[in-house]
């Protein structure tokens, strides 16, 4: 059995769709990860005896925790500490979801496992604290998640472009846009794998700013005529400081012999196509 824990949100519900049958979720209603009493019944086999644990379940709204630090370091630290000691007690293995925000982007070349960690904001800080306090886990950091069941950049992109309104997008910040269907393929395959515990980096294979990805996604929905001008990080001040640099490396990953995401046209048009089926007919 796998139990997928966070399955109401954007990545869970993708993780739940590739497993199929296979998997069963639990919504933060169901489990809350940062409820210690919720974890503990989990670990008494009360919620079900999974063989495997997805974490998909974390606080991820990056600027509101600068003020809401104790519910982020609730889900995102102690949660995860909470997770290793029910999964330890049903003897299940565990993936869990890390970030990139990790780093401080003051390196100019992929980041790797190893590398020094040096969190900008407070949700990179919680989520640090969570990676180390799994006692034992299959880590994946990712990075600039986007998803057809949830909020995610693309989609207010696409939404403002198709207001006609002018979008100005930061272009000196780089990563590596990762589309939530082919994270959970990923998953699928470290559990096909049998994935040894680590922290690996599972990222999409194209590095390229805010502007670059704004582009990309309104082009992919087929808008040809959007106003969208690059800008400075400074010139869009946010409360919560964000890496200049976060590509990360997915060798490890790939030397593991989990193969690298489809490029981001493809991420794209599957991601836009699932947008335009939910969609209101006219």
């Amino acid at each position: 059995m796998i139990l997928v824990l966070g399955a109401g949100g954007m990545l869970g519900k993708d993780v739940l769709r590739a497993f199929g049958s296979a998997a069963t979720g639990l919504t933060r209603a169901q489990c809350d990860i940062a409820d210690p009493t919720q974890m503990a019944q989990l670990g008494m086999g009360e919620l079900g005896r999974p063989n495997w644990i997805i974490n998909c379940a974390a606080y991820t709204k990056v600027d509101l925790a600068e003020q809401e630090k104790q519910a982020a370091y609730e889900a995102n630290a102690l949660g995860p500490s909470y997770l290793s000691s029910a999964a330890a007690d049903l003897s299940a293995r565990v993936i869990h979801i890390s970030t990139d925000f990790v780093f401080d982007g003051e390196k100019t070349s992929p980041y790797v496992e190893n590398d020094e960690t040096n969190p900008m904001n407070e949700y990179g800080r919680t989520k640090l604290a969570g990676e180390r306090n799994i006692a034992s886990a299959i880590v994946l950091r990712t990075s600039w998640l986007f998803g057809a069941e949830g909020p995610c950049f693309p989609k207010t992109m696409i939404r403002v472009a198709s207001s006609g309104k002018p979008l100005r997008v930061v272009a000196d910040q780089i990563g590596c846009p990762t589309y939530t269907e082919d994270l959970a393929q990923t998953i699928v395959q470290a559990i096909d794998a049998n994935l040894p515990d680590g922290i690996y980096h599972a990222t999409g294979s194209e590095p390229m700013s805010w502007f670059d990805f704004a582009k990309r996604s309104v082009a992919a929905y087929g808008i040809s005529e959007a106003d969208i001008s690059p800008i400075r990080t400074e010139d869009w001040p946010t409360p919560a400081a964000r890496p200049k640099y976060s590509v990360l490396s997915n060798e490890k990953l790939q030397a593991a012999g989990i193969p690298q995401m489809p490029n981001l046209d493809s991420a794209l048009q599957r991601f836009t196509d699932r947008l335009k089926q939910s969609e209101p007919s006219a």
